[in-house]
């Protein structure tokens, strides 16, 4: 397959799964970005969108001195920035539905070209067969179509068996628009090294769900619901870290549906005992919002939680009337590994564990009694479940509380926390393989979400360093450790 065609759809549909001017060019062409406002527009099938700045991405990831592949991507790259302008981002937009196992019904690119002639002359050279469609200038390669005209290119790669060059003319059409304008515009503002964008309404329609199931007026709130509301996803690759932020721009409808609790105080944490702890998951929920939404747009979800809790919980449930789940649990749950794995008895490392319950709840944890699980304390007071599993974490006494490790100073006060520190940890021990060796550069990693939207940090070991340069330099490692292993 040609070489072209390679690094444009390796570098849209890789990276994802892994700044332009506002003004129009004087011929009345759009740059790159307008062009996909204005697509996004016309275009209700689009789930995803937004923007790759493919060249800082490589640079970052140090891409010119990986061995032998570095000088080819290095030359490809030379070649190819004389007609097109990395300099800027590389526009995307994905169309549902998302089918199983094969991706996006469609994927777009959206390219701001620097030489129109030299980009015909190069497509040629390598093979393809450009023919003139009207204004546009057209080529194509089994499910891969590319169109231009003046200084802006849109390719497409389907999954649907579509005609191609109506595909790429309707694309240009949908171009010559209004913009979006409002949220969509807003996301494509934004400076990352990745941004993502997310169309919950275009979601929705064009997913193959449960939520056919629903009745036809439960189908028409929950589109009314999501009607303009966006999540936009934000990843940044720095010296020393590598972020992912999320924010939610949602209708005020659903933003009232949200159910996540938010403390600073983070009062999870007194019930979580006492250790320095490697691990940590905390949850704060309003489970009477939660059991709400999920009666009215997801029952199946109810159904099967209840099955996966066992009987005694199920039975509970029969008898919980419409409060559901809400009768027993009063949203806050939380977890904490203080010891590392093999310190415990049986390799099991030793960990503190708590789950909320009301009163209802309470009464049907004391049916289970003091009990003794083998390796550590189980126990019920008024306020939920508690569990301790290290010698030194008995909960008779003043409990020291928790030291929290550097990174996660936030734990506990978001709807969902979670923090993981490797610092100290010796990853060759878990005999981790492909590309799970890249978390031997990880420091620590933590995650907060509310109902605004969350944090993903991960810190790195090296902190003078980018990111994506210290996984790239262990891949290569790994890459280079298995092919001396093969016989030849």
């Amino acid at each position: 397959m040609n070489n072209i065609k390679n690094l444009l759809s390796i570098a849209l549909v890789a990276l994802l799964f892994a700044s332009l001017t506002s003004c129009d060019s004087g011929d009345g062409t759009k740059n790159a970005k307008d062009a996909l406002s204005s697509f996004l527009n016309e275009n209700d099938n689009v789930v995803a969108f937004g923007n790759a700045q493919l060249k800082d991405i490589l640079n970052k990831a140090d891409y010119a001195n990986i061995p032998k592949a570095g000088k080819l991507l290095g030359s490809e790259m030379s070649s190819l920035e004389k007609m097109i302008d990395f300099d800027t981002p590389v526009y995307y937009a994905l169309e549902g539905p998302f089918e199983k196992g094969e991706g996006p019904a469609s994927t777009y690119g959206f390219l701001q070209l620097k030489d129109n002639e030299a980009f015909v002359d190069e497509l040629t050279k390598r093979g393809f067969d450009v023919v003139k469609k009207g204004d546009i200038q057209f080529t194509e390669d089994g499910d891969f179509a590319l169109g231009f005209i003046e200084d802006i290119a849109i390719f497409v790669i389907s999954n649907r068996d579509e005609d191609s060059e109506k595909m790429i003319a309707d694309a240009f059409k949908k171009i010559k628009g209004e913009m979006s304008g409002g949220k969509v515009d807003e996301i494509l503002d934004q400076e990352g090294d990745m941004i993502l964008g997310m169309n919950v309404a275009s979601l929705y329609n064009t997913s193959n769900t449960d939520l056919s199931k629903l009745s036809k007026v439960k189908q028409e709130e929950l589109k009314e619901m999501v009607e303009d509301s966006y999540v936009q996803t934000v990843f940044k690759f720095e010296d020393g870290a590598g972020i992912i932020e999320t924010k939610n721009f949602f209708s005020k409808t659903l933003e009232s549906k949200m159910f996540f609790n938010s403390d600073n105080s983070a009062p999870l944490l007194a019930k979580l005992g006492s250790g320095t702890p490697r691990l940590g998951i905390s949850i704060n929920l309003d489970m009477k919002k939660m059991q709400s939404f999920m009666d009215d747009y997801s029952p199946e979800t109810m159904d099967n939680l209840a099955k996966s809790m066992g009987p005694m919980v199920q039975g509970a449930l029969m008898f919980s009337g419409k409060d559901g789940l809400a009768s027993l649990f009063n949203g806050q749950l939380g977890a904490v590994m203080v010891g590392d794995v093999g310190d415990g008895e049986g390799m099991i490392p030793d960990f503190n564990a708590f789950v909320g319950m009301t009163k209802k709840g309470q009464d049907l944890a004391s049916m289970m009694g003091e009990m003794d699980l083998g390796f550590g304390e189980f126990k019920t007071d008024k306020d939920g479940l508690s569990l301790r599993s290290g010698s030194d974490t008995k909960m008779n006494g003043a409990s020291k509380g928790l030291n929290l490790p550097l990174g996660a100073e936030n734990f506990g006060k978001s709807g969902v926390s979670f923090f993981v520190n490797l610092d100290g940890v010796d990853l060759d021990e878990f005999e981790l393989e492909g590309g799970s060796n890249v978390l031997k550069v990880v420091k620590y990693i933590t995650f907060d979400y509310d109902e605004n939207g969350g944090r993903l940090y991960i810190k790195a070991k090296k902190g003078q360093e980018n990111v994506l340069k210290q996984a790239m330099d262990v891949l290569i490692d790994e890459f280079a450790s298995e092919i001396s292993k093969m016989s030849i």
